[in-house]
């Protein structure tokens, strides 16, 4: 009783403020990600450095952080997230709000309250134009939470599934998308099960354990379609590691993904339906050396591996128009059963072929039905040139490779 008095008193003072304006977000047809009108592929850190790094992951080309606690909120939580959305919004970051813990509210209780002074004392700050996406349930299919427990607060939160749903409340929220992650559990049913109580339907698979030297990398492909084919607009999102529960063992040693691992996983779910990237685990302490220990953050991780593959993905890449366009999509056939392939339209009617090889040995593949038009090709980020003949393509992979093509359209 004492927490909703005081829940009343803060949301009254918040409504004579009046509302800060606030970023929107959207879906297209195809599933792609529409801030403020714009078609974007969210790079997200969940969780990110302390606020006074969002500048520098920023710069990278990260455009997503996850904010708010892992739990429960309360007054502190909300001050810290607060603290977070602003600190973003001075960088040029938006936010993932995690309201996970608040995603199975029912009418009356205090989870309702709770979620309605959470996302009113955000939305009312002045920093309210960070908020990007908000984050529901983790997992559910995985805890067996049924989607019926979760329509109340989907509905509360975005205005959106059946009416019936909100039971005759106003929804506090139409301006944002939920994210729903589930675990690499079931399939494509168990998966469509859960569409409807989100607009953002996401998986995280970490195949990468401590004392296993063949993990089997290609699994995060193999997941982000099947989510892909169960979730409306394939509005798909693929959640990566850094450092997971079985990334450490109990003496202080770790094990994470290197730079080539990274990089096969994050064009592997793309090539298979992602519409964005987040990455887990940097504030994990029990996967940070000495220097990140000071620091407060896996900035080692971030130095070696992600700012080099953040920077080839982000939205000031030469990739980045090829990412939000997922509507162009062609599979290629190709020679080799390891080896997937597709093609995508980018700026000037240039054209990307995306390739992968899902496995530890190095091989070859031709890559097929390019248009007659093709003639050379830059290999993003390798430095060389490839010449396709008579619209195929040659080309040799090391293990979990990928190779990105650039084909420039003349005239």
């Amino acid at each position: 009783m004492k927490y909703l008095a005081v829940a009343a008193v803060a949301l009254a003072a918040l409504s004579a403020a009046g509302t800060a304006t606030a970023a929107t977000t959207r879906l297209d047809r195809q599933g792609t990600i529409l801030l403020d009108g714009r078609r974007v592929f969210p790079i997200v850190l969940s969780k990110g450095p302390p606020a006074a790094g969002f500048a520098k992951v920023a710069a990278a080309g990260v455009n997503f952080v996850r904010v708010g606690p892992a739990d429960t909120w309360n007054e502190d939580e909300l001050a810290v997230a607060i603290a977070d959305n602003r600190a973003a919004a001075a960088a040029g970051l938006h936010t993932w709000v995690n309201l996970s813990s608040l995603s199975v509210a029912t009418p009356w209780s205090w989870q309702e309250e709770m979620l309605r002074y959470v996302v009113g004392s955000l939305e009312r700050d002045p920093s309210a134009g960070a908020i990007g996406m908000w984050k529901g349930a983790d997992e559910p299919a995985k805890y067996n939470i049924p989607p019926s427990w979760l329509q109340f607060s989907y509905c509360l939160g975005t205005g959106r599934g059946a009416q019936s749903w909100c039971a005759t409340r106003r929804p506090i929220d139409r301006d944002h998308l939920w994210v729903t992650v589930q675990a690499p559990r079931g399939g494509v049913p168990r998966f469509a099960r859960y569409g409807p109580v989100t607009d953002i339907h996401g998986i995280n698979r970490y195949p990468i354990a401590i004392g296993d030297p063949d993990p089997d990398l290609d699994d995060v492909g193999h997941w982000t379609n099947a989510l892909s084919w169960g979730t409306r607009n394939r509005a798909v999102w693929t959640t990566l590691q850094i450092c997971w529960t079985w990334s450490y063992d109990a003496g202080g040693n770790f094990a994470l993904p290197t730079f080539a691992q990274e990089r096969f996983m994050a064009y592997d779910a793309i090539i298979n339906g992602a519409r964005a990237l987040a990455f887990y685990g940097g504030n994990n302490p029990r996967c940070w050396g000495t220097s990140d220990a000071a620091r407060g953050w896996n900035w080692s991780f971030w130095e070696s591996v992600l700012e080099p593959l953040v920077r080839e993905l982000g939205a000031a890449s030469r990739l980045a128009p090829a990412l939000v366009s997922p509507g162009s999509t062609r599979w290629l056939p190709t020679s080799d059963p390891e080896t997937q392939a597709i093609a995508r339209r980018g700026r000037d009617g240039d054209l990307w072929v995306i390739a992968t090889r899902g496995s530890s040995e190095p091989g070859a593949a031709t890559i097929g039905r390019l248009p007659r038009w093709v003639k050379r090709a830059d290999v993003y980020t390798e430095g060389r040139t490839v010449e396709p003949a008579v619209g195929v393509l040659a080309d040799a992979f090391p293990p979990w490779g990928v190779h990105v093509y650039r084909f420039r359209r003349q005239g």
